[in-house]
């Protein structure tokens, strides 16, 4: 057998380091760590950390938060089983009484990077059984989730986390310009719901509340997807639901 070369050792031990970073990163969850945390815990220099959590960031592995501060990523948030599995636990009363009320699905999502990433998701005709659904994501400026969660940091930080405008466009109806999305956020701030209109799906609607706490460091929100075609008084229902569940919700978690 050959012997390993110098490089192959090295690269074998920024993989140890990098599965060692999970580690605390999952550890640290839902709260997050800085590059001097990670430097210290891997006994490493704080330059080979940053590049260590660039790199995990790169594969979708950590994100970053506000306060110079990196949490787990979107395909490493099943890391975090016993934290995803109290949110659920917490939110999926709430979550059934909104479906209840609406017969629509109901979403769970948290703020991951620069995407509402869902957790949970709960179908209006399967009112028992939530979907353990992490993963599938959203675009902060297009969805309701989205704008609830950009609603709900400071205004100086919603910026860093959107594209250059114009914004992506996925449907004729997408927002596209940081003026129109700052008017909708600050609509939506009247009532607490923020709206999106066909501007993923042409045939769908969402609704979408942050769930509110000054002592927790992330983002998340619940959300009603349901056609278009919905009329006004249904929709009152929806948003009445939406209301009258958030608070309870984000003081539980």
């Amino acid at each position: 057998m050959a012997a390993r070369e110098p490089g192959d050792r090295a690269e074998i031990r920024s993989v140890g380091r990098a599965l060692d970073l999970l580690e605390i990163l999952q550890r640290a969850a839902p709260g997050g760590i800085r590059v001097g945390d990670a430097a210290a815990h891997l006994d490493v220099d704080p330059a080979t950390a940053s590049r260590l959590l660039s790199t995990l960031m790169a594969h979708g592995y950590a994100s970053r938060m506000s306060g110079r501060r990196y949490t787990l990523g979107a395909r490493s948030l099943r890391l975090a089983a016993s934290w995803v599995d109290r949110l659920i636990q917490v939110a999926a009363p709430a979550m059934a009484r909104i479906a209840d009320r609406s017969g629509e699905t109901v979403y769970l999502l948290q703020l991951v990077g620069a995407e509402a990433v869902t957790l949970a998701r709960l179908a209006g005709n399967r009112r028992a059984m939530i979907d353990v659904e992490i993963g599938q994501s959203y675009p902060l400026w297009a969805s309701a989730a989205g704008r609830a969660l950009l609603g709900s940091m400071p205004r100086v930080e919603r910026l860093a986390l959107l594209p250059s405008e114009p914004f992506p466009a996925l449907t004729p109806r997408t927002t596209t310009t940081w003026a129109k999305l700052d008017t909708a956020l600050q609509d939506a701030r009247r009532d607490g719901i923020y709206v999106e209109e066909g501007e993923i799906d042409p045939s769908l609607s969402c609704y979408a509340t942050p769930l509110l706490h000054s002592h927790r460091d992330e983002k998340l929100a619940v959300a009603v997807s349901f056609e278009s075609r919905r009329p006004e008084s249904e929709r009152r229902l929806i948003r009445q639901a939406l209301r009258h569940e958030w608070r309870d919700v984000a003081w539980q978690i």
